[in-house]
């Protein structure tokens, strides 16, 4: 009996001790600060400090299978948010989330869940949009992105903006040439 529990407190010490790998989740680290930082350098429209957070040869994924470069998500971005008089991610600690997990193969992601909302220029149309990012980070450089949102309203209004100015223009050269 004394050697069933002698064996016991060895197996109880020696999982307690054994050690410990690094944490799988956690909502506070350097990558989430990246991620922090991405977003607001975005917000701010810091294109050269956006950039920095991605690795060469990084692999975006918005709402795709087909991957693209950071160099052509930023011209996307910066030829979108040329529509709006304001554009940003709702703050707050109930408005934006972030978490860090650690996979089995031993990579590092952080996701962000927010909800993007931007005023339209021109128009008093403002928008709301959940947005999803996954982000995958090799020494503190996101080298792979998958971002999830549906830009279908927004989408719809630029195409009926655009349609109303090419209606004007042809107008405007009918009435011209009569």
């Amino acid at each position: 009996m004394k050697k069933i529990s002698i064996l016991i407190l060895a197996v109880i010490l020696f999982t307690t001790c054994k050690e410990q790998g690094p944490e799988r989740w956690t909502n506070m680290s350097p990558a989430i600060d990246v991620a922090k930082a991405l977003v607001k350098d975005y917000e701010d429209g810091n294109w050269e400090g956006w950039s920095n957070h991605y690795a060469e040869g990084a692999e975006i994924h918005h709402n795709s299978v087909e991957s693209i470069s950071w160099q052509q998500l930023q011209e996307g971005l910066q030829a979108d948010i040329a529509n709006y008089s304001n554009y940003g991610f709702m703050q707050g600690e109930d408005k934006m989330f972030f978490e860090q997990i650690i996979d089995n193969k031993g990579d590092t992601w952080v996701y962000l869940w927010g909800t993007w909302e931007g005023k339209m220029k021109g128009s008093t149309d403002n928008y709301q949009i959940p947005v999803h990012l996954a982000l995958k980070f090799v020494d503190n450089k996101i080298v792979e992105e998958h971002g999830f949102y549906n830009r279908s309203a927004i989408d719809a209004r630029l195409k009926e903006m655009e349609d109303m100015k090419n209606a004007d223009e042809a107008e405007e050269m009918y009435l011209n040439h009569a």
